[in-house]
Formats: C-alpha cells, structure tokens, sequence
C-alpha cells in the first residue's frame, strides 16, 4: 500500500506557519530594548582627545525616555560596544532611568548618537531615532 507524500512546503498550514513565524522576527526586530554589551576599552593613548558638543543635543529612548546633552559638555572616549563608540562625560554624569538614576555614557557611530552605554549594569540603551552628535575636537 503506497502512502501519500505531502511535501511540507506544499501544505496551506506550513506556509501560515512560515509567515506567522517571519512576523515574529520582523517584529521583534523592530523592538529594540535593552541590550547586554561588553565594553572594550581603548588604549590611554587612544582617548587622549576632549571631544565638545557644539550645540545641544535632544532625543528619546527607545522605551520615550527623553534626554538633554549640553551644548559645550565634553566626553573622552573610553572604549567601544559593537554598536559603536563610547564616550564618559568629563563634566557632570549623564543621569538616565526612574527612580534609581543609573549614569550612562554615550555610544556613537558614524557622526550620530545612536545610544546609551550603563556601565553600571554593562547594558545599551538604543535612541528610538539617532541623532547627528556635534562633535568638535579640542586637544
């Protein structure tokens, strides 16, 4: 006695399953919330340069937390994330979070501020839209 074969990729069921599943993905890419990082930090001789902020700089997080960065505020670079570069301020912490304030530090790529590094908890907060960072070097 032969058995029918059903390819699975024939079946009505297997292709809802596929598309249900590509959702998903597509979604839960689209949710960007905390991530786990690891910071490598960079040789002293590396962060020797102050970077400046020209102007200010406004945004929000991806959970709507606004933030303010001063203009003339000024960071040093002190390592890097896979999303990108990570400045400390030298002035006054950046203060992010509700209640318990946790300090963060600045994580840039290519010219824009795309998030915030916690070094407190080695988490990055991505912005919900990057914006352009200012930077002018001063040695």
């Amino acid at each position: 006695m032969t058995m029918p074969r059903m390819s699975f990729l024939s079946s009505g069921r297997a292709w809802r399953g596929l598309a249900g599943a590509a959702a998903l993905v597509v979604l839960g890419a689209c949710a960007s919330g905390p991530e786990r990082a690891v910071l490598v930090p960079v040789v002293s001789a590396d962060a020797a340069n102050t970077q400046v902020l020209s102007r200010a700089v406004t945004g929000k997080l991806s959970d709507g937390q606004a933030f303010r960065l001063e203009d003339a505020s000024q960071w040093r670079r002190v390592g890097a994330l896979v999303q990108g570069d990570v400045y400390r301020p030298l002035g006054a912490p950046v203060a992010l979070g509700k209640g318990a304030r946790s300090e963060a530090y600045l994580v840039a790529s290519s010219g824009r501020l795309i998030g915030f590094y916690l070094p407190a908890a080695s988490v990055f907060l991505p912005l919900s839209e990057s914006q352009v960072l200012p930077f002018s070097q001063r040695l």
